[in-house]
């Protein structure tokens, strides 16, 4: 049986403050998830607002404000002649000034994989181009459209559409390229440079007004701001050139200050620092190392979850039911409290039951909603068990925990070298946010065929297979290989079995009863019907998107 002292001394009960003013001791009912909106957002949204009002007024209007285009006009057609290099310019413009803009830009967020920035530029440039269509076109369905809307199938005259997509495009390509600082200061400048060096050939022609302009682009940069803020935020997405674990959160100190706070509330530890922790064996949060103020102990484990690991488990597991059908156990979270308390209660059950895991401290609500941290007891002394050397106790006790966790009715469902760790002759479980309670035949030999796979990576798979006939009948071992395939061994395992380059499977399954091979794929009506609809939904919408860059001539 594993050791069930606590990994930290006993604390006064915490219980949540009353809201300030004593008030409502009920909750408000405020969706809690989102905080106040930032400045920029308000600010650009009274300046895009206003700008739509005066196109709206201007509109039909020889001009806006009549000394400004005046004024602007004789600045750029001295005595009143059109220049032949305004004509060049602005034709130059209207062909290459969107494309040599959001092509390349695509280009990059693809190479550095940050697909949502990269989808909140298409849809925000896209659907700007799209309504500015529908504004002046005159295509057949453009007009019938807008006669439904607008009851007239009259363009809206609103010459200066395109600065308001090229404003659109200029800062959403800013947003994406430049992180906040010194880079999007200067940025900003280039930005006003381009809308004015692309603007003026407009107003030299007569094409546009200059303060039809001016509106026209504080509206395209007030949509293009407000939309990037709001969805695609710096501290959640952040710019990044290099490719990189989206479940590592950056431990800066608006976090660290955060999750002090939190622990020090809600489970009276104090936190001396916070630093990340083998985040080469964490794809699924983010593991870090809380060393505290006062002890014992002086060292706990903690792993961080937030929204981001919320998504990646729902894309993740859609993408296992595309690919293999509807598997064991793998229905999405609803919540990121859901994900965290889904850990604890399998570290304390896993516990109970007599599997040595580390002992759960409690969970920590670092901000309502968006990140949860699950504190646990840091193992002392403990590394990879392919590093212990893996002597006879070690290999015996790793397999002992297998059993133990077929007799708790569990499945750990990720058994890899990083999740096995080895202190002195004992074996100890990490991370067992993917446990399941009441598993399957099939999903207990899963955890049992990585086990032997990875004591077969230090020791003599002949070894191995002796040692496990101890406590398992060769049925059951024939079984599990029969499980193993690219689907059941992490990827982790998997790289280190093709290092090694020796055929594990096969060297373990000599002298074995032959067991014919467990079939993964499940094939159902749910999932073909779901396969459609995903692969039919990203082709409607790269359709859409397509069809309304090339009607607001980006294409």
């Amino acid at each position: 049986m594993t050791d069930v002292r606590p990994a930290a001394p006993g604390r006064p009960i915490r219980r949540p403050s009353w809201p300030a003013g004593g008030g409502a001791r009920r909750p408000s009912g405020r969706d809690r998830l989102h905080g106040p909106v930032p400045g920029p957002v308000w600010a650009w949204g009274a300046a895009a607002a206003a700008a739509a009002v005066l196109l709206v007024v201007w509109s039909g209007r020889p001009g806006g404000l009549p000394p400004l285009d005046r004024a602007a006009t004789d600045l750029l057609v001295p005595g009143g002649r059109r220049p032949d290099l305004a004509a060049d310019l602005a034709r130059l413009g209207t062909e290459l000034g969107y494309r040599t803009l959001w092509l390349p830009t695509s280009l990059v967020l693809v190479w550095t994989a940050r697909w949502r920035h990269l989808l909140v530029y298409l849809g925000s440039i896209s659907a700007v181009a799209a309504v500015a269509q529908l504004a002046v076109g005159e295509a057949v369905l453009v007009r019938a459209v807008r006669e439904e809307v607008t009851g007239s199938p009259e363009a809206f005259d609103l010459s200066a559409w395109p600065e308001v997509v090229l404003a659109t495009v200029a800062v959403g390509t800013l947003y994406v390229l430049t992180p906040s600082g010194r880079a999007r200061r200067w940025g900003w400048a280039a930005v006003v440079a381009l809308l004015a060096l692309c603007t003026a050939p407009r107003i030299a022609l007569g094409a546009d007004d200059a303060s039809t302009a001016v509106a026209s682009a504080v509206l395209g940069c007030g949509i293009a701001v407000i939309t990037f803020t709001l969805l695609a935020p710096e501290p959640a997405f952040p710019v990044t050139y290099r490719r990189r674990v989206k479940a590592h959160l950056a431990l800066d100190p608006p976090r660290t200050a955060r999750i002090r706070a939190a622990l020090r509330d809600q489970l009276g530890l104090e936190l001396a620092s916070i630093e990340p922790y083998r985040l080469d064996g964490s794809a699924g949060s983010t593991p870090c190392r809380l060393i505290l103020a006062g002890g014992p102990p002086e060292v706990l484990f903690g792993k961080l979850y937030s929204l981001t690991h919320l998504r990646s488990d729902r894309w993740y597991k859609l993408f296992r039911v595309l690919r293999y059908g509807r598997l064991e156990d793998e229905a999405p979270f609803s919540s990121v409290r859901r994900l965290v308390e889904h850990e604890d209660y399998m570290l304390r059950l896993l516990r109970d039951g007599g599997v040595r895991v580390p002992a759960p401290v409690g969970v920590v609500e670092v901000v309502p909603g968006r990140e949860y941290l699950l504190v646990t007891e840091f193992v002392p002394g403990a590394v990879e068990v392919l590093d212990s050397g893996m002597g006879e106790a070690v290999l015996d006790d790793a397999l002992h925990q297998v059993r133990q966790l077929w007799a708790a009715g569990a499945a750990h469902r990720d058994v890899k070298p990083s999740n096995v760790l080895a202190r002195d002759d004992r074996v100890v479980l990490v991370d067992v946010s993917f446990g399941e309670l009441r598993p399957s035949r099939w999903r207990q030999a899963v955890d049992l065929a990585n086990m032997l796979l990875i004591c077969a990576l230090a020791a003599d798979p002949d070894r191995v297979r002796a040692r496990a006939r101890r406590l398992f009948t060769d049925e059951e071992l024939a079984e599990a290989f029969a499980t193993t395939n690219s689907l059941t061994v992490p990827r982790q395992l998997r790289r280190r079995m093709e290092d090694d380059g020796r055929d594990l499977v096969a060297l373990l399954r000599r002298g074995l009863p032959v067991h014919p091979r467990i079939r993964v794929q499940r094939w159902s009506a749910r999932r073909m019907l779901l396969a459609l609809g995903t692969v039919g939904g990203a082709l409607l919408t790269a359709w859409l998107v397509a069809l309304n860059l090339r009607a607001g001539g980006l294409l």
